[in-house]
């Protein structure tokens, strides 16, 4: 609305038909005595032979269900009517009977991309395009409603449309408030309305237009579904704490939150960029990485709201993509964006860690060939709440607070490898240094050691030397110095050379060489470094106790850990200037 007011030749109403819409339902509103009505919402739709129908040019907006619900609970409770999607499927079914389609715009592009989306809009409505929809003064304007200090406080403090993080300094988001447990039948009602419209709605005229599918292959009905498919959505409706053995590498605290995240979805048939609600957050059978395994993938954590080593992070991404021939359609600054508007959406600042992937994308028939693929690569972003629980408790010491206990055990007691019979493979059989999602080799190896009883399995490469662990990069200590394998045959980790990194500055010294079980077995220390939980000290390897540090010498892998935590500490201070990040090609 304020978007329109702008316009030279433009005047604006906010809900002129909510007045009716009051009297005839009986609604009550902190308000309602003193309304003055002035932008009207769906459910205030008038009957089917008025001219507003007939003789006006009418424009759907639409935001995301879970955001609707969210803000609506903080003001009065949330029902389907007062949601609008019933309304506005009706409306626009009716609108389209009468022969008056109405172009839909989706409130996270209005966000994302304003020009392109607005754009778009004065191009459906045969208006023509002015910059000054794109600002506005800050402050309560005229045009308002009685219910603008109950509904548009934040509005009033804007001068334009948010825009996703490009890198600069912006505020932090605000934290979502989990969804009431007697909202989710309600929220699951509203979506299967969003969905429907969701896919008729306009698209930024800016939005990258991609290739269209070979000739060659045929697109299947199975696959015109967009990214609802077929999921198993239903298994992570809830996250309460398993009963069962948990890795200790990857061991967290289940969060109530992460039922309800938005995941970002890249659509590799039509190019755009979706927020979807977890339990509906669905890709097709048909996608490369379900049928074949093809696709690049890395993780990241967030840490007071700045990516860490999002930079190196992205090049290991586009490194992994263009060995496999695959063009993702993103530099990666643009792909920062998405990252930053995902983690925006859902409110998250801190204790986050981000599952990034990127498959091939649609097969027309389950193939191997990438000849059979339809559109772009399929990029998929999924955000949680998740803290390791030996990271917490290590950046907890760092700060002096030590009231809790540490929410993992794996921090007291280390935690116990596994010697695997699945050996790394050679650089040109398996290259180790893709992040892909082929990842049996490992996953075999992480069966073998859990079976054994214990938390994470240790690989050996072909000449017999200790190569890394199965999702984790290994290290010990000997006196006074630090050994890690070569990188010959594990993931060049990112924390890895981090943690070699910081060896160096603090003068320990640290080898990256070949050795034996037999090394281990005898070591002082010993430690796995990874993304998701830093540093976490072992205490066993294949039932062998490691030694320990002797009297009078201070542990080196409890010193590299406050070293880490300093460190990731310095990072975020830095905010969100990525410098390292490229930014070439495509939106760029």
């Amino acid at each position: 609305m304020y978007s329109f007011r702008q316009r030279s030749n433009a005047v604006v109403f906010d809900e002129p038909l909510y007045a009716n819409y009051l009297v005839r339902t009986g609604s009550e509103r902190p308000y309602r005595d003193l309304m003055v009505y002035v932008k009207h919402m769906a459910k205030q739709t008038p009957p089917e032979d008025s001219r507003l129908l007939k003789e006006c040019r009418n424009v759907l907006l639409v935001r995301d269900p879970l955001s609707v619900l969210q803000s609506f609970n903080q003001v009065v409770p949330a029902t389907l009517e007062e949601s609008c999607y019933p309304a506005l499927l009706e409306l626009h079914s009716k609108l389209r009977s009468l022969g008056r389609p109405a172009p839909i715009v989706l409130s996270e592009d209005l966000v994302s991309d304003p020009e392109g989306t607005l754009r778009a809009l004065c191009r459906a409505l045969d208006l023509a395009w002015e910059p000054a929809m794109l600002s506005w003064p800050a402050g309560p304007k005229p045009e308002d409603g009685v219910w603008a200090p109950w509904w548009y406080s934040r509005t009033h403090q804007s001068t334009g449309f948010a825009s996703e993080a490009k890198g600069e300094e912006e505020p932090a988001p605000r934290a979502r408030a989990p969804l009431p447990e007697d909202a989710r039948e309600l929220l699951e009602e509203c979506w299967a309305m969003y969905d429907i419209l969701y896919k008729r709605a306009l698209r930024p005229a800016s939005a990258v237009v991609f290739s269209p599918p070979s000739r060659l292959f045929l697109p299947l009905p199975a696959l015109q579904s967009g990214h609802l498919a077929s999921s198993a959505s239903a298994v992570l409706a809830s996250q309460s704490p398993a009963s069962e053995h948990v890795p200790s590498t990857h061991a967290y605290t289940p969060d109530a939150r992460n039922r309800d995240v938005l995941v970002g979805i890249r659509d590799g048939e039509t190019g755009t960029f979706s927020l979807v609600w977890r339990p509906r957050a669905l890709v097709s059978v048909f996608q490369s990485a379900f049928i074949l395994g093809d696709g690049v993938w890395e993780g990241l954590r967030v840490h007071r709201g700045r990516i860490l080593s999002a930079g190196k992070h992205l090049d290991r991404l586009f490194e992994g993509a263009a060995a496999l021939g695959m063009d993702l359609r993103q530099s990666p600054r643009s792909l920062l964006r998405l990252l930053y508007r995902t983690l925006d959406a859902n409110g998250m600042t801190d204790g986050v860690h981000v599952r990034l992937m990127a498959t091939r994308g649609l097969k027309a028939t389950p193939y191997q060939s990438p000849a059979a693929t339809i559109g772009a690569p399929c990029i998929v972003i999924v955000a949680e709440h998740k803290v390791a629980g030996n990271l917490a408790e290590a950046e907890e010491e760092e700060r002096g607070r030590r009231e809790a206990e540490s929410a993992s055990a794996s921090k007291i007691r280390g935690l116990c490898l596994a010697t695997s019979h699945v050996r790394r493979g050679r650089p040109d059989a398996q290259d180790q240094s893709w992040n892909s999602h082929s990842k049996l080799n490992c996953i075999a190896a992480c069966v073998g050691a859990q079976r054994a009883g214990a938390d994470e399995a240790l690989m050996l490469d072909p000449q017999g030397f200790v190569a890394t662990c199965n999702s984790t990069n290994f290290f010990l200590v000997r006196g006074e110095e630090v050994w890690t394998p070569t990188t010959k045959y594990q993931l060049h980790g990112i924390t890895r050379a981090t943690v070699i990194r910081l060896c160096r500055e603090a003068g320990v010294p640290c080898l990256e060489k070949d050795f034996s079980l037999t090394q281990v077995y005898s070591a002082d220390e010993a430690f796995v470094t990874g993304t998701f939980a830093g540093l976490t000290p072992v205490a066993a390897v294949d039932g062998r106790v490691l030694q320990g540090v002797p009297p009078g010498r201070p542990s080196l892998t409890r010193e590299l850990q406050r070293l880490y935590v300093q460190y990731c500490d310095a990072q975020a201070a830095l905010g969100r200037k990525h410098e390292d990040v490229k930014g070439w090609g495509y939106d760029d």
